[in-house]
């Protein structure tokens, strides 16, 4: 499974208790237009998913249901394509990850300004998780 570039129904962030502990537990950061949810815990045995997205669009600048779903479809493609690294460390250092990422720009993206974004959030995804992992 390692070294895919899938986004399973496993590793969807799915469940309303989980997302609503990720918005009340989590951190947050913003690297335009994505604003991401993040939240980490170490985990005792290695899952096979240790990473769980999930993405939204709000209805308020995007009134077209058509809209909302193009960008989400944009940014899910994003993250399937980026997302290993942050797998990797992930799975290096023992920890699960649920992450969220809202689009928050009241103007369409096209794909190469979501994927740019979506590339430098994961890269600093990594490097908290880098950081974190040396003052444990």
């Amino acid at each position: 499974m390692a070294g895919t570039y899938t986004l399973s129904k496993n590793e969807r962030l799915k469940s309303l208790k989980a997302i609503r502990h990720l918005f009340e537990c989590g951190q947050k950061f913003k690297v335009a237009p994505l604003l991401v949810y993040y939240h980490t815990e170490t985990i005792p045995a290695a899952e096979e998913f240790p990473l769980k997205m999930g993405v939204s669009v709000g209805a308020r600048h995007f009134k077209k249901a058509v809209d909302r779903n193009l960008m989400k479809r944009r940014m899910r493609e994003a993250f399937r394509t980026k997302k290993l690294p942050l797998l990797e460390v992930l799975r290096q250092h023992q920890l699960r990850m649920d992450v969220f990422f809202v689009y928050s720009h009241a103007l369409m993206a096209d794909h190469a300004m979501i994927a740019q974004s979506m590339e430098n959030a994961l890269g600093r995804l990594i490097n908290l998780i880098e950081k974190n992992q040396q003052h444990d």
